[in-house]
């Protein structure tokens, strides 16, 4: 038995006394002499060939007692954990070993932080915001409106432009007669009256026809990002190679048709509307389902370990770095955009790491008092849907996921629908300026 003592310093971080069995030492201090005696040095003797009490007497017998005790430590802590029936939680830290004692009297003494013992108000019944969602007339008319622009045929046109054109031009900036950096393009697409250049720009455009070979003056707003732009009066030489516009199918039955199991516009104004009240249903139930999951945070009682929260921050960063690469972005790019460094970035992550821990050990709370269990039908059923969404066979599902992850998958399910089952919507209520800004209203 290694385990002697624990002693809590504070909520959560224990310091444990270990016991060093002299036998194991021992052999551990063998093993580290002949590690090491190739390495060491002893007037008169060959490398290698001196033997443990001449090395002792002339560099102090603690020389092996380092490597002993790093060999010993992993099987010592693992003991001394289930022992002293502590839930470590990270690894060990400020080790101290009492090497002064006697060989057979060694002891360490480590920090650990435990996994914490938390308990929840409330889980069921509550009360979290819903939103009432409806479809009005202009909403469907919008979206219909959405799906002709989406539809539209986009055709030349040899008339004068006119907003709501397509212009195909070249142009050239100019600073004080001097071409400037970024300010050039060839067959750019422009929108006219879409906003895409900066003001004034588009709207000079407007009145000419294909051809054409105009001069366009603007000023760059003064807060531009390019400093040596910003509030400048610049000139762009701009060619329209092309016009073009938009030309909408007409609104009726045939465009009804087009779209889809519709035979009148009427029946398309139905559909529409049926779909964006889903849409807004689903919406709903989701933010709902997330402030009931908050309301659930909330209601949790008891001190985090640092450790959990840096571990989730970490996991954060790192889920963020995996969806940027998805989408061909450095999470290095990235903070350099947003201006901060990777320990910055990090800690902006706890307040969210510290909620996420904090709900997670909700779940495994509410699992232990319900006592919930999976079904070996429950079981089998959630291999087969796993296998089926990705296309694989069952019995490789069973191999790449064990049974024990997936019975936790499931425990977890079930305690999250129970909370979300038994929960109480209200309405959203009107929230001050102050509140939106994350600022307590008096």
């Amino acid at each position: 038995m290694s385990f002697v003592s624990k002693k809590e310093l504070e909520t959560n971080l224990w310091e444990l006394e270990i016991a060093v069995p002299a036998e194991d030492f021992s052999k551990a201090t063998s093993q580290a002499y002949i590690k090491q005696r190739g390495r060491i040095n002893v007037p008169g003797f060959r490398k290698g060939k001196a033997p443990r009490p001449i090395i002792e007497k002339l560099y102090g017998k603690e020389i092996f007692y380092e490597d002993a005790l790093d060999s010993l430590l992993s099987n010592l802590l693992k003991d001394a954990y289930a022992e002293s029936e502590l839930d470590v939680i990270a690894q060990p830290f400020d080790l101290d070993a009492n090497t002064d004692a006697a060989p057979e009297n060694v002891t360490v003494t480590v920090k650990v932080w435990t996994k914490p013992v938390v308990t929840i108000a409330k889980y069921e019944g509550l009360e979290a915001e819903k939103e009432e969602v409806s479809v009005e007339d202009t909403d469907a008319d919008a979206e219909i409106e959405r799906r002709r622009e989406r539809n539209a045929r986009v055709i030349s046109s040899e008339n004068a432009a006119v907003e709501g054109d397509i212009a195909v031009i070249d142009f050239e900036g100019f600073l004080e007669g001097i071409p400037f950096e970024g300010g050039s393009a060839e067959k750019h697409e422009l929108t006219l009256g879409a906003g895409q250049f900066i003001p004034g720009f588009e709207e000079q455009i407007i009145g000419h026809g294909a051809g054409e070979h105009i001069d366009v003056n603007v000023s760059f707003p003064e807060e531009y990002h390019a400093e040596e732009l910003a509030g400048k009066p610049v000139v762009f030489k701009v060619f329209i190679h092309e016009l073009k516009h938009k030309e909408l199918p007409e609104l009726d039955d045939e465009f009804a048709k087009d779209l889809g199991d519709y035979d009148t516009l009427a029946q398309l104004r139905d559909g529409v509307r049926a779909e964006l009240l889903e849409q807004r249903q689903n919406h709903a139930d989701e933010h709902f389902e997330s402030n009931v999951l908050e309301a659930l945070i909330d209601a949790v009682e008891g001190e985090i370990p640092p450790p959990m929260v840096e571990q989730q921050a970490k996991e954060q960063v790192k889920s963020m770095a995996e969806n940027l690469q998805r989408q061909n972005l450095q999470l290095e790019v990235y903070l350099q955009y947003i201006g901060q460094t990777p320990e910055e970035f990090e800690q902006s992550q706890y307040p969210a790491a510290e909620r996420r821990v904090r709900l997670e050990l909700a779940l495994e709370k509410i699992v232990e008092l319900e006592a919930f269990e999976v079904t070996a039908e429950e079981l089998e059923a959630e291999y087969a849907k796993i296998a089926e969404q990705y296309g694989i066979d069952a019995e490789r599902v069973q191999k790449i996921i064990p049974e024990e992850d997936l019975k936790s998958s499931l425990k977890r399910e079930k305690a999250i629908n129970l909370v979300k089952d038994s929960a109480v919507a209200v309405p959203v209520k009107a929230h001050t300026e102050d509140e939106e800004n994350g600022e307590d209203a008096e």
